[in-house]
């Protein structure tokens, strides 16, 4: 038996575990807490720059994850078929987590030097799919990216669904959130001599084998189905991933992995 104390739940009106319950029917949206499904993002939650405010955990599990979680955060231990009516569906690891919300960075911070290891940034002007978000923030974290930095209409990156498919990676990469992307991107441009990559299809876009990285850059990424537009006249670069001609495009969230490993490998291949 696990030595860590825990608090049983007995009922599904207990109090204490009010921020899990019913979570497909709420979007979190506007709320100061998120939820961490699964060990690997609750473990990335416990060593990030995010308070955790609570565990919760199926009973079957206990032994195995109860001394993982650290004495000060509250774990509360349940039947595995009495948590699955508090939460409304079944998370079949049997562990969820309540990690605390902070403020999100302005952009001025997100790209403030002095710089370390030739920094490449993210840029998502509106990438609306939680899912696509969540890999662009595992391929962020993969890459050694120094942040994302996400337009005004881009989706939560704190719903379960974006957390999950990062595999916690969201809380490992530091995000700023703008109200103005143009403005913001015009005033950084100008003060770090930004360069800006538009990921784009093109015939006429250089082949991404064929790109040299300049320095500090941020790799742009567009919406789903519509592109960039009119963001690509800010952009200094226009980049394209070569295919075959069967394939006319690629899953945004793959399509970020690949630009993103590309314009670091050389750097990667230093480190190894």
């Amino acid at each position: 038996m696990t030595a860590r104390p825990f608090e049983p739940i007995h009922s599904i009106d207990d109090s204490r575990i009010a921020p899990y319950r019913n979570l497909p029917e709420r979007t979190l949206r506007g709320e100061a807490l998120f939820i961490a499904e699964g060990w690997f993002v609750t473990e990335r939650l416990l060593h990030s720059e995010y308070a955790c405010d609570s565990v919760l955990m199926s009973a079957d599990r206990a032994d195995e994850l109860a001394d993982r979680i650290p004495d000060g955060i509250p774990l509360y231990v349940g039947d595995r078929r009495l948590l699955y009516e508090v939460v409304g569906y079944k998370f079949h690891q049997g562990i969820l987590a309540a990690g605390r919300r902070k403020p999100f960075r302005s952009a001025e911070e997100l790209f403030a030097g002095p710089w370390k290891d030739q920094p490449i940034w993210v840029v998502c002007p509106e990438v609306t799919k939680p899912e696509n978000l969540g890999l662009v923030f595992r391929s962020a974290a993969a890459f050694g990216a120094s942040g994302v930095l996400l337009g005004e209409r881009c989706c939560d990156p704190f719903t379960r669904r974006a957390l999950r498919v990062s595999m916690g990676a969201v809380t490992a990469v530091p995000i700023a959130k703008t109200r103005d992307l143009y403005a913001d991107l015009k005033a950084v441009k100008q003060r770090w001599g930004l360069h800006l990559v538009a990921a784009v299809l093109s015939e006429s876009a250089v082949a991404l084998p064929d790109f040299a990285r300049p320095f500090p850059c941020a790799l742009m990424l567009g919406h789903e189905t519509e592109g960039l537009n009119a963001w690509l006249e800010l952009c200094d670069s226009q980049v394209t991933i070569p295919m075959s001609p069967e394939v006319d495009s690629l899953n945004l969230g793959v399509a970020a992995g690949i630009f993103l490993y590309e314009l670091r490998r050389e750097r990667l291949t230093r480190r190894g």
